[in-house]
C-alpha cells in the first residue's frame, strides 16, 4: 500500500509497504481521511520524528477486514480512531481518565503505523462509530474537537465568563468553536498570523488580536488588566504566549495547557499567590470526550466549513502542506487522503 514514510531530516517520501493483517482483537481500516496535526509538525518540521515511521493520528475510515476475537464490529462499519480502553485497573483508568494509564508507554515512541497510508491497523476497542449522517470526512475532525473540548473541560469555564485563546491554528479554532457551542460568547483571540486572525473572526470569536495589543498589568503581581480574563486556554505552544496569557488572567483565573512546545515559560511565582491563579495541563482527551465530540460534529453546532480547509491533499502534497502550516499560510485543518 502507498504511505508515508518519514525519512528523517524534515523529508517525507511515499513508500510502498505491506498491507498490515488485523491479529487477534484488531480491524483493518480503509482511511477515508486524516488531519494533519501541530504532533506531525513537531516530528517532521523538528526533525523529531523516528525514521522510518509512518505518522497521522486524526482519521476516520471503513473497516475492511474484521481480526479474530472481535465481535462488535462488522466489515463496512464507519468509524473513527480515538482512545482505547487503558489497562483498566489503575487509578486514572478506574475514574475514566485512560489517557493517563499508568501502563501506557512513552508518548510518541513505539511501531505506531498511523494513517497517512490507504490502510491502518488499530485495536477494536479505540474505535467509536461514526453517527448516521456524518460524513467520514468530517467525521476526521473527531481526534482535535475532542482536544479542544478537553481543554475548555479543564479550563472550568461557565456562561457569563471571559475567555482567552492564545494561538489560531487548528486547535486554537476549534477551542473557539466550542466554546461557542458550549454558550461561552465573550471570546478573545491572541494570534500574530492574520489570516489565522481572520479565521478565527470566521469561526466565532468576537474579538481577535495581535499578540502585542494584549494588555500587560501592572509590574506588581497583585495588579490586573483591566477586563480580566477568567481562563486563558494556551494553544499555540509558545513560552511567551503562555506567559501574557497568565498575566491577563484575573484573581481566581485558570490557564490551561493544550498547546506543546520545545520552549518553557518563566511565570511570576508571586503573581499565581496573590491572585490565587490555577495552572493546568490538558492531555488528548477521555472517552467520554470523544463520544461528545462525535455528537457535536453531528449536531451541526460547529462550523466545519471554516475550520477544515476546502482542498484535501493526497500523499505525495503532505509536506508541502505541513510547510504551509508552519508558515501559517493554512490556518484551518488540512486533511490527508490516501492517494498518491
Amino acid at each position: 500500500m502507498p504511505a508515508v514514510v518519514y525519512q528523517g531530516q524534515q523529508t517525507l517520501t511515499v513508500e510502498q509497504l505491506p498491507t498490515p493483517a488485523p491479529g487477534e482483537g484488531d480491524v483493518l481500516l480503509a482511511v477515508s481521511h486524516c488531519g494533519i496535526c501541530g504532533s506531525d509538525l513537531h516530528l517532521v518540521m523538528e526533525d523529531m520524528g523516528r525514521p522510518g515511521s509512518t505518522g497521522g493520528h486524526e482519521y476516520s475510515g471503513t473497516i475492511v477486514a474484521v481480526g479474530p476475537g472481535v465481535e462488535d464490529w462488522r466489515v463496512g462499519d464507519a468509524v473513527v480512531g480515538g482512545p482505547d480502553t487503558g489497562c483498566g485497573e489503575c487509578r486514572p483508568c478506574l475514574s475514566g481518565r485512560q489517557q493517563l494509564c499508568v501502563k501506557r508507554g512513552k508518548i510518541g515512541s513505539g511501531g505506531y503505523q498511523g494513517a497517512f497510508a490507504t490502510y491502518k491497523k488499530c485495536s477494536a476497542d479505540a474505535l467509536f462509530r461514526i453517527p448516521d449522517g456524518l460524513e467520514l470526512r468530517t467525521a476526521a475532525l473527531t481526534e482535535p474537537t475532542a482536544v479542544a473540548l478537553h481543554g475548555v473541560r479543564r479550563s472550568g469555564i461557565k456562561s457569563g465568563q471571559r475567555a482567552l485563546v492564545t494561538g489560531a491554528g487548528p486547535i486554537g479554532l476549534l477551542t473557539v468553536a466550542v466554546l461557542r457551542a458550549l454558550g461561552i460568547d465573550d471570546i478573545t483571540v491572541s494570534e500574530p498570523a492574520p489570516k489565522r486572525r481572520e479565521r478565527a473572526l470566521a469561526v466565532g470569536a468576537p474579538i481577535a488580536i495581535s499578540p502585542e495589543d494584549l494588555p500587560a498589568p501592572d509590574p506588581y503581581p497583585s495588579e490586573l488588566i483591566d477586563d480580566p480574563f477568567d481562563a486563558a486556554i494556551e494553544c499555540s505552544g509558545r513560552a511567551d504566549a503562555a506567559e501574557a496569557a497568565l498575566a491577563a488572567l484575573g484573581r481566581a483565573g485558570v490557564l490551561v495547557f493544550s498547546g506543546t512546545g520545545m520552549k518553557w515559560p518563566r511565570f511570576n511565582g508571586n503573581r499565581i499567590i496573590l491572585n490565587e491563579l490555577t495552572i493546568v495541563g490538558s492531555l488528548e482527551y477521555s472517552r467520554d470526550d470523544y463520544d461528545e465530540s462525535l455528537a457535536l460534529l453531528a449536531s451541526g453546532r460547529l462550523p466545519t466549513d471554516e475550520l477544515i480547509e476546502p482542498e484535501d491533499v493526497p500523499l505525495s502534497s503532505v509536506q508541502h502542506a505541513m510547510e504551509q502550516l508552519v508558515a501559517g499560510e493554512l490556518p484551518g485543518k488540512v486533511l490527508v487522503v490516501p492517494h498518491v
